[in-house]
């Protein structure tokens, strides 16, 4: 008997759901023409005439597009959404295909041992789907005759050259998302080098389909060989060069990180 009941409630819904497939066929609906051959069907909710209108689709979804993409716009018998594929949507948001990043960055030192730096990175790679980006990328990174002297009574730069997998969360479809970033990686350099880690809470703005600005702050973790040299009952923890230096012990930096760039 309760299957009996189950088969007519699907029967049911099934004809609930054929019903008003039917009957949408006879209806209008709005059609956002794109330059890009694209056609976005739906129902226009917000228009503003100087920069831009929402559509909302048939499943809810609400589609922001800007004038400077659109090519025409006019209504047509119902039809259903084509998918773009993989859930990707016309606008100013993530596309699906290649991406790049370049980034200013700057380095903000929160313990004894590291010193504040900057420096740049460049990152590139597939944009699988809406939210994901993988890729991997390199930078340098330098630190200006901010840390101890060498044993030549020297204060020498220093220089960090990371090499790093990254893989990068947009949380929003749309023009403006927070993003989160995570970069692993390895570092070469003259006094800073090994294991690095780099995470960051950021906010992209899209500018044309793929052009956009990012910015973003972060935590980075950079490993790094510190010498110990004791002073009395003190023990003081500061770079310098291993060979004059037998005490030494692997203690990472840790940063604050800023980041200011673009994507293309």
């Amino acid at each position: 008997m309760k299957k009996v009941i189950l088969i007519l409630a699907l029967c049911l819904m099934g004809g609930v759901a054929l019903q008003a497939q039917t009957q949408k066929k006879h209806e209008k609906q709005e059609v956002v023409k794109l330059k890009n051959g694209h056609r976005v069907r739906g129902k226009i909710v917000t228009y503003a005439p100087l920069d831009s209108l929402v559509i909302q689709e048939d499943d809810g979804t609400l589609q922001t597009i800007y004038w400077d993409r659109i090519k025409q716009i006019t209504k047509e018998d119902w039809q259903p959404q084509q998918s773009m594929g993989s859930d990707f949507t016309p606008g100013k948001g993530p596309q699906k295909g290649y991406r790049g990043f370049f980034d200013l960055e700057f380095y903000k030192s929160i313990d004894a041992q590291s010193r504040n730096h900057f420096g740049f990175s460049t990152a590139h790679g597939y944009q699988l789907k809406p939210y994901l980006f993988v890729g991997a990328g390199a930078g340098m990174k330098i630190s200006h005759k901010q840390h101890f002297k060498d044993n030549f009574g020297q204060k020498a730069d220093f220089y960090m050259f990371p090499v790093f997998a990254d893989i990068r969360l947009d949380l929003l479809k749309n023009r403006y998302s927070p993003y989160l970033d995570f970069r692993v990686g390895y570092t070469l350099g003259n006094k800073a080098y090994g294991i690095m880690f780099n995470s960051s809470l950021g906010c992209r703005v899209g500018l044309t389909d793929k052009l956009a600005m990012n910015i973003s702050l972060g935590y980075s973790m950079q490993s790094t060989d510190i010498v110990v040299r004791t002073y009395g009952e003190n023990a003081i923890k500061h770079l310098d060069y291993k060979p004059d230096y037998p005490n030494f012990q692997n203690d990472p930096y840790h940063c604050l990180s800023f980041k200011l760039g673009v994507e293309f």
